[in-house]
């Protein structure tokens, strides 16, 4: 089993900016998906394809410390939402282990099965600091686009990074949680899920005066990499190509209000380049909104856009499996040499074909292979993959405006995301980078720097091999999956989340967040990260 570990936040600090590293994290939950098969096997009961959306995958993860004496907990790093949370020992996920089978493990403090794959705990004991203080009046409930849904109350307590110490900082403590760690939300403060707005820590990190304004960057490397970094306020040079292109927020279409909620900025197009450079695809001409979501593994596209697209690559698309298949032999020699331009005004950002073949299934290799109903399917490809542009519809969501780039996109792109002027900055990133020139932000407008010339490293070139090991997940197909490869037009039609309609979901502070497409049916797009 590859299983990396995170790295220990050793948070650097200096005029204004604070580093703080993160890791890419693929739990196995084998444990679970075996336990959960023989649950299903004595009940009866049939897992079919679809089991693949319950895996508890990975994601970008960070470890800082919260409360006095300082606890060292693991969060996913997610952009896409704002508030941040952490599971409490007394969460009924780390309590339960029929929970635990379905959900994923609580990590390390679990009660059953427990894996110490972290360094840290992934929950927070209340009880063991001196600083916590429970914030009364209003309950923490937060339910993302899948509708999982977190619940338990709102405290404040010291948050550590380093030797930065951000006090009095509220947060949400999960008492039902679907999520094996708790989430760090770098959105904006407008976007809590708390009915009155209240300063995250991006705002109290400024306001306690450790940086200097309310601006980020965000590096996170490429697929074939460990590590990235998140830098407060500031902004480092060697980790991208070329200037920074400027593009304004807007507002978000789905949240029904006029306010800037989200990272959301105007996309005027996308294209597939083959290697002789033409474009292979006629892709109907893409001018929407995009949201920018570190914590979604794969984007999604308006389905008008997708389906072409599936089409040139043989993705296959089945109902009530969120993410689409692709043959792994695309990580290889079959598509070397293919791109996906994203164009924004003033900037082009180039993705790698192998950045959108993510090898997430290489423990059930053997299923796709073996089952008589999926072999018809994916007998004659080297692996099933995931693919890593998904169709908006699949999630409920018919708006041709509403387009999200999640880490598949994201890898390619060095972005500084500028919540005091409602602004992105963004560029070409500078991938596998070792060096660093780092100019701090400060009050106004984003300062004007310029990064390196060029790739300055040789990014490796991936296998197409499905030799590495991420979450295992045992599965029998019982029924015929139904499958579109050329029409995957009704896949959303059955599956449609109502959720998507915010204003309708206000009550008891319940706030949905069109993001982190990581949480429990969406876990499966967090796999391999």
């Amino acid at each position: 089993m590859r299983s990396v570990a995170l790295l220990a936040l050793v948070s650097a600090v200096s005029a204004g900016h604070l580093s703080v590293p993160f890791s890419r994290q693929s739990f196995d939950n084998g444990h679970a998906r075996r336990a959960a098969l023989r649950k299903r096997q004595d009940d009866a009961e049939p897992f079919a394809l679809e089991a693949l959306n319950n895996i508890t995958g990975g994601g970008y993860y960070s470890e800082f410390e919260i409360g006095t004496p300082p606890q060292q907990i693991s969060f996913l790093l997610d952009t896409g939402s704002s508030d941040t949370w952490v599971n409490s020992v007394e969460a009924d996920l780390c309590n339960d282990e029929e929970l635990q089978t379905y959900n994923g493990f609580c990590q390390t403090q679990c009660k059953y099965f427990p894996l110490p794959l972290l360094t840290s705990e992934s929950h927070f004991d209340p009880d063991e600091s001196s600083t916590f203080e429970t914030v009364n009046g209003e309950d923490f409930d937060i339910q993302y686009l899948d509708s999982r849904r977190i619940q338990g109350e709102y405290f404040k307590d010291t948050v550590t990074f380093g030797d930065v110490e951000v006090t009095g900082q509220r947060m949400g403590l999960a008492l039902q949680s679907v999520r094996p760690t708790g989430i760090m939300g770098l959105g904006l403060s407008v976007n809590v899920a708390s009915t009155r707005e209240y300063p995250t820590i991006i705002d109290n990190l400024v306001d306690q005066g450790h940086i200097n304004t309310r601006a980020y960057s965000l590096y996170l490397n490429d697929i074939d990499t460990d590590a990235g970094a998140l830098l407060f306020g500031g902004i480092d040079q060697k980790k991208f190509i070329g200037n920074l292109a400027t593009l304004p927020l807007q507002s978000d279409a789905l949240a029904g209000t006029s306010q800037i909620t989200s990272f959301n900025v105007e996309i005027q197009g996308f294209d597939v380049v083959s290697p002789d450079g033409e474009k292979t695809v006629n892709i109907p001409n893409l001018d929407s909104l995009a949201i920018l979501d570190s914590g979604s593994t794969i984007s999604l596209l308006p389905n008008d856009q997708v389906q072409d697209l599936w089409d040139e690559f043989g993705v296959l698309s089945f109902i009530d499996v969120l993410a689409p298949f692709i043959d792994c032999a695309y990580r290889g020699d079959k598509g070397q040499g293919y791109k996906f331009e994203f164009r924004f005004d003033g900037k082009t950002i180039s993705v790698p074909m192998d950045e959108m073949v993510i090898d997430a299934y290489s423990d059930v290799q053997d299923i796709f292979k073996s089952d008589p109903t999926l072999r018809q399917y994916f007998g004659d490809w080297d692996g099933a993959c995931m693919f890593g542009i998904g169709s908006t519809s699949d999630f409920g969501i018919d708006d041709d405006q509403f387009t999200l780039l999640g880490a598949t996109f994201l890898r390619s792109a060095y972005v500084v995301y500028d919540l005091a002027n409602e602004q992105l900055g963004i560029a070409q990133a500078n991938l596998n980078s070792t060096d660093t020139d780092i100019v701090d932000i400060e009050e106004g407008d984003l300062p004007d720097v310029t990064g390196v010339e060029s790739q300055s490293t040789p990014t490796p070139t991936p296998s197409a091999s499905t030799t590495s090991t991420e979450a295992t997940t045992t599965m029998t197909a019982t029924e015929e999956p139904t499958a579109t490869e050329t029409d995957g037009g009704d896949n959303g039609d059955d599956q449609a989340d109502d959720s998507t309609d915010k204003e309708d979901n206000d009550d008891a502070g319940v706030r949905l967040i069109p993001s982190l497409l990581a949480a429990g049916a969406l876990s499966a797009l967090m796999l391999v990260l």
